[in-house]
């Protein structure tokens, strides 16, 4: 997940190691290759793509790399972070400054930052959104209740659990407490799907960041994912 204006908690201390634990600045984790390549393994993504919290470019490399991208623009409110706009993307006057697009591509700051990045992108993609998201998501929280009453997601793909950061310790890797899925709304769609991904079904997954495979690697799933010709077959959702 990338970063947003927040609050950050006081980090703690290490007994052990006297090294200073705590939530990365600005809420920054950065997404597993596989997020994105699970999504495209089951979602066209086409035409112009917005990247709306891009952070290292972990989705937006490997979106470039898909033949089915004519067009990507970059944003995330850290100014250290290359994107091509640094601007707050819970805010809807930042999205009139953003180019049109057709899907937005995410894996924005979750807790109370999530939903009006999500509600923004919706109204600003042509065709849809994909976002990957606690799967609590779909409770409906007074800051989304009505958005998801109106628009539920037309596809949930529900992940294995990815351990983003550390424990408070600092000595092991840790889970949160509810796995991720991919939202995906395509506004086309007339039904709605739940897709359960193991992680013995998914190409190059790793546990945590230290036993991340290579962008080559994950480029390269990108490139052997199946044509255009599997999707008109319907071996894959057609989005």
């Amino acid at each position: 997940m990338t970063a947003t204006q927040l609050l950050i908690p006081q980090p703690y201390t290490s007994a052990s190691t006297a090294e200073t634990v705590g939530r990365h600045p600005l809420n920054f984790y950065e997404s597993p290759s596989w997020f994105t390549t699970e999504l495209l393994r089951y979602v066209r993504l086409s035409g112009v793509i917005g990247e709306p919290c891009v952070g290292h470019g972990a989705i937006a490399t490997l979106l470039s790399a898909w033949p089915y991208t004519k067009q990507m623009w970059t944003n995330d409110i850290d100014p250290h972070k290359a994107a091509d706009y640094q601007m707050d993307a819970t805010l809807s006057e930042s999205w009139a400054k953003f180019p049109d697009c057709d899907w937005i591509c995410t894996n924005p700051p979750y807790a109370e930052f999530a939903a009006p990045i999500i509600k923004n992108a919706y109204q600003k993609a042509r065709v849809g959104v994909a976002a990957f998201l606690l799967t609590s998501f779909l409770e409906p929280c007074d800051d989304r209740a009505d958005f998801l009453q109106q628009h539920p997601p037309s596809l949930v793909l529900i992940m294995p659990r990815f351990c983003f950061r550390k424990d408070k310790r600092g000595t092991r890797w840790a889970t949160d407490n509810i796995t991720i899925s991919c939202f995906v709304w395509d506004k086309r769609a007339a039904g709605q799907q739940i897709i359960i991904r193991p992680k013995s079904a998914i190409a190059g997954f790793y546990k945590n960041p230290e036993q991340a495979i290579t962008q080559e690697q994950a480029i390269e799933i990108v490139r052997a994912m199946p044509t255009a010709a599997s999707y008109a077959k319907g071996e894959l959702c057609n989005s």
